[in-house]
């Protein structure tokens, strides 16, 4: 009997569940409140606070199927995937996590126990590693387990001490190797295989004792220090352990992978086990996981940070495409595939298909452009080159940087022509570009002050929310936070509304008992899960105490004007789906009382008829007077009810659900108003691009966008007034005046042109001949500008090509000049001319032999002349 792979994640949990572990669901795939990861990389990303002392789990012991990416940073696989066994820059990871539970002898246990047991794999096929100072760990496998010492083997820090960053958690390691044969073994001895990962014995299994936490001291100096609760992170690659149950080396010849393989074949008509399509088959099916569960999580392909990985990921499966003969937009029709291995376990992936469908193909259609260019480029310079000659480093870096070209394909594609490549140039480029990367990086390492809020948290508990219904009320001061220039209030309970899903933090006061104005309420954040804490002027604080009962009071205005634009983002999110398609989510916001700010994913700038369409329907749903409620029910009921998440946000088991009427379903924690009629009108401002694939409205509601209209309406009085129409027929009365200047225009030119042919007849007339018989035309333009220099010059040069002429422009105390002759005219440098003359005017400037431009100061303009013609006859 084989398990499948949807088998092996059932069968992994179930057993780790009746072990007392709790399923977590995945963490997206952008790490959360983690400045140093690229990606989520390892099932142990969520946990980093639960390992390092800071926040206190509420279940010790957990379960996970983690979605990973290894394609950037410093764990990254991107170049190795399709030509080994097992490297993916998407792949999952089974894990279980004891958070300062249990230690080495039952994680060992467990894993053994499931391995050999559960899934039956025999014991005969596994080996055992530990780090070369766990004794410990040897011991229980070798006592407690009866693992022979022989088949237990000791590695360094390079193989089993794992590290999940820079900084953060860290610890020894025992891993679990399978052996897939002899006729995999590369001839080494035992202990020996074990250091090739790809070689007859594979790792199937990493438990890492998490001891120690890396961290930065106030010089920059990594320290390491013993974590206050040892922990254990297990990981287990699906992939790789699905491939040795179903008996095969290469993790692409799993089920899993199979509808994909299939998939590329009916497109290529290439079979998989042809040998030259074979990696690039794989190297498709790799990818299309990657960027699918990518965008679906929320990262839109870039030229920076994590968008530009992702068009890395893209570009290459296209070129690989190319490769299989596939020349027509092929890679988005994979996305369906995709959500039908994977849409089970991450079904809130599977909701954004629309969107990946949307963006890959866009995607691939400009980079198949792009191909091209970069084609014509190389074919360009290898045209260049000699027989057997070296292509410059810099050309290949480009090749790669710009057009998404892999070295590999480049190397193809000179030694078809017999030419070799400039690889230490193309390294030397790629290192700048490191060096550049890593000055320039999002994903700096920044310790900060979280833990005290986490203590704060584990001493006095969740702070109750009231402010759906309240606005102010009396709560008990449990904790004064100390951050310098402001103090962090903690209350059992509050009617204030901590930043969250966009919209900003409540602002109001602090009162006594008796309804003294204590101190203003600054700002209102939730810097852990359920911990809200209110912002204060630290002096202001010092009349506070700790214990005693205070009234707190939100500014009802501002609270009012935020709902009321909060509730409109809501409207605003519905109508463009239902405008522009369902590949539209949302990739952020921020809304306050003054306005609301949307991002969304669409590829294209909004048409004007449909920023109308948007803003009237959103209109209509306030006009209809949509009765707005919220509920609170199960994550997996919220989802069959068809609740729209946030895409990339990661949800409790319980969710606030908010409605409109029967148009618009969200999820949301937010504050909103009881009825739409409440937000009164909206109107859109602005509709601009914020990056590649995602489009930026800013709006406004109530009184402010009542105030916005109200200015554009003085504005078009004005107008009215200056122009003596009516306002109907404003638009047409200045189209009529524009239509007016724009042949206005043409008579200037027309006579400009008239002035210029008279300057050329004068420059015609006025040769002087110097003595080695150059002739020199000078003259100073009194009507135009710099710009007119070059058609002015342009007639002379064609006229005379002999000579040389000099035009100048004085303007006040400037003086703006240009020296010129026939580009046949190679006894004369114009560029060397004038830099050897300019100083005298106290110029800028430069050019080329034919031609050479500049400006300075006019008071020795004359001189200047003089000198340039003394260099003239000098030639």
């Amino acid at each position: 009997f084989m398990l499948t792979t949807q088998q092996v994640r059932e069968s992994f949990t179930k057993f780790f569940e009746s072990k007392g572990h709790v399923k977590m669901e995945s963490s997206p795939l952008i790490p959360q409140n983690d400045p140093t990861l690229l990606f989520a990389n390892a099932g142990m990303n969520q946990f980093k606070d639960y390992f390092t002392g800071k926040a206190i789990p509420e279940n010790p012991r957990v379960v996970t199927i983690q979605k990973c990416v290894r394609a950037g940073g410093k764990h990254n696989d991107l170049d190795n995937v399709g030509f080994t066994a097992r490297h993916h820059t998407f792949f999952e990871m089974l894990g279980n996590f004891s958070l300062g539970d249990y230690f080495k002898s039952e994680a060992i246990s467990f894993a053994w126990e499931f391995l050999t047991e559960e899934l039956k794999i025999p014991k005969d096929k596994l080996y055992v590693t530990v780090h070369d100072t766990d004794e410990e760990a040897r011991m229980i496998w070798h006592k407690e387990q009866g693992i022979p010492l022989d088949r237990i083997f000791y590695m360094g820090d390079k193989d089993n001490f794992w590290e999940m960053g820079d900084i953060g958690p860290c610890g020894p390691c025992s891993e679990i190797f399978y052996d897939h044969g002899e006729e995999y073994s590369d001839g080494a001895d035992t202990s020996e295989c074990l250091l090739a990962d790809e070689g007859r014995y594979v790792e199937i299994w990493n438990l890492v004792f998490m001891q120690y936490e890396k961290y930065k001291d106030e010089s920059g100096d990594i320290k390491r220090k013993d974590l206050p609760k040892p922990s254990v992170d297990t990981g287990a690659g699906l992939e790789r352990l699905t491939a040795a149950l179903q008996n095969k080396y290469w993790n692409y010849d799993i089920d899993g992978f199979a509808p994909l393989i299939s998939a590329i074949e009916k497109l290529s008509g290439k079979k998989y086990t042809d040998k030259n399509s074979t990696s690039s088959i794989r190297i498709v099916c790799d990818h299309i996981r990657a960027a699918t569960m990518l965008i679906t999580d929320g990262v839109i392909p870039s030229n920076e940070g994590r968008g530009y990985v992702l068009r890395r990921i893209i570009r290459r499966a296209v070129r690989h495409l190319n490769e299989l003969g596939i020349q027509e937009l092929s890679f988005y029709k994979l996305v369906p595939v995709v959500f039908e291995i994977l849409g089970k376990e991450y079904p809130q992936n599977a909701v954004n298909a629309d969107l990946a469908t949307k963006l890959l193909k866009i995607e691939e259609e400009k980079f198949r452009q792009t191909l091209k260019t970069g084609l014509d480029l190389l074919n360009k310079e290898m045209g260049k080159l000699s027989s057997e000659g070296t292509l410059d480093g810099k050309v290949a870096f480009k090749l790669y940087d710009t057009y998404g070209f892999p070295l590999d394909l480049t190397e193809t594609i000179l030694e078809e022509k017999e030419l070799k490549l400039d690889n230490a140039g193309f390294e030397k480029a790629m290192q700048k570009q490191r060096e550049n990367s890593k000055a320039a990086s999002k994903f700096e390492v920044k310790e900060d002050n979280v833990k005290v809020f986490y203590q704060a948290k584990e001493e006095f508990g969740a702070t109750n929310f009231c402010g759906h219904t309240n606005l102010k009320m009396e709560a008990t001061l449990l904790s004064m936070i100390d951050l310098g220039e402001y103090t962090a209030l903690v209350f059992n309970e509050t009617p204030f509304y901590p930043e969250g899903g966009g919209q900003v933090g409540d602002q109001g006061e602090l009162h006594s008992p008796s309804g003294k104005v204590l101190t203003k309420i600054v700002d209102t954040q939730k810097p852990v899960d359920d911990l809200i804490v209110h912002y204060v002027k630290s002096d202001d604080a010092a009349v506070l105490d700790k214990g005693n009962q205070y009234q707190l009071v939100v500014n009802k205005n501002l609270r009012e004007l935020t709902m009321r634009n909060h509730s409109a983002t809501h409207l605003l999110q519905a109508a463009l789906i239902k405008t522009l398609g369902p590949h539209v989510k949302q990739a952020g916001s921020r809304v306050s009382a003054d306005s609301l700010r949307f991002d969304f994913t669409h590829p294209e700038a909004m048409k004007k008829s449909e920023i109308e369409d948007v803003e009237k329907l959103v209109n209509e749903q306030i006009s209809n007077g949509l009765d707005v409620q919220a509920s609170l029910m199960s994550k997996d009921e919220a989802t069959e009810k068809g609740a729209m998440a946030l895409f990339g946000e990661k949800y409790g088991d319980t969710v606030r659900v908010l409605e409109m009427g029967d148009f618009s379903l969200e999820l949301c924690g937010g504050t909103h108003v009881n009825n739409t009629k409440d937000i009164g009108i909206f109107t859109i401002t602005v509709e601009t691009s914020l990056s590649s694939g995602v489009r930026r409205i800013e709006a406004t509601t109530s009184i402010n966008a009542y105030k916005y209209l109200a200015a554009r309406s003085q504005v078009l009085s004005q107008l009215e007034r200056n122009l003596s129409v009516k306002s109907e027929k404003v638009v047409g009365k200045v189209a009529s005046l524009q239509k007016d200047l724009k042949e206005k225009n043409k008579e200037i030119s027309a006579l400009k042109d008239e002035l210029q042919a008279q300057a050329t007849k004068d420059l015609f007339n006025n040769i002087e001949k110097l003595s080695n018989g150059v002739g020199f035309v000078s003259v100073e333009l009194k009507n135009g500008s710099p710009k007119d220099f070059r058609g002015l010059s342009d007639k002379f040069v064609d006229k005379d090509p002999e000579n040389v002429l000099f035009l100048y422009l004085i303007e006040g105390d400037k003086v703006s000049y240009l020296l010129r002759t026939n580009k046949k005219n190679k006894n004369i440098s114009c560029s060397n001319v004038m830099k050897e003359t300019q100083e005298i005017v106290a110029g800028r400037g430069g050019g080329r032999p034919d031609m050479g431009q500049g400006s300075g100061e006019s008071q020795n303009i004359s001189k200047f002349i003089e000198a340039i013609k003394d260099k003239l006859q000098g030639l």
